[in-house]
């Protein structure tokens, strides 16, 4: 917090360095899960070995993003903005491939 007079200021705060880190991966998992999506639909399920691997390394990044979150949030005085939406975008994407793999296991 910065002090502006008797106001506070917390827009003033620069961005949590890690947030940038959070929300790049987040966005990267993102674009790689849907990537992964569109294969297995237009392939009508028989996806090639980049299905997997795009799916894989989304879920990688996905987790990465909110390990990047978490370091950000321990950053003193900073603004987390960026970080909550990382680690927002991130956590959706894990409980989704999440819910994939459990769905796949059962059927």
């Amino acid at each position: 917090m910065k002090q502006i007079g008797k106001k506070v200021s917390y827009v003033k705060n620069p961005l949590a360095k890690n947030s940038y880190f959070s929300l790049g991966l987040g966005l990267v998992s993102l674009i790689l899960a849907a990537a992964a999506m569109y294969l297995s639909v237009s392939t009508a399920g028989n996806g090639a070995l980049n299905t997997g691997a795009y799916g894989l390394s989304s879920i990688l990044m996905a987790f990465m993003g909110v390990w990047f979150g978490i370091l950000s949030f321990q950053e003193k005085e900073r603004n987390y903005i960026l970080a909550k939406i990382g680690v927002g975008m991130s956590l959706v994407l894990v409980i989704f491939w999440g819910v994939i793999i459990v769905t796949g296991f059962i059927r």
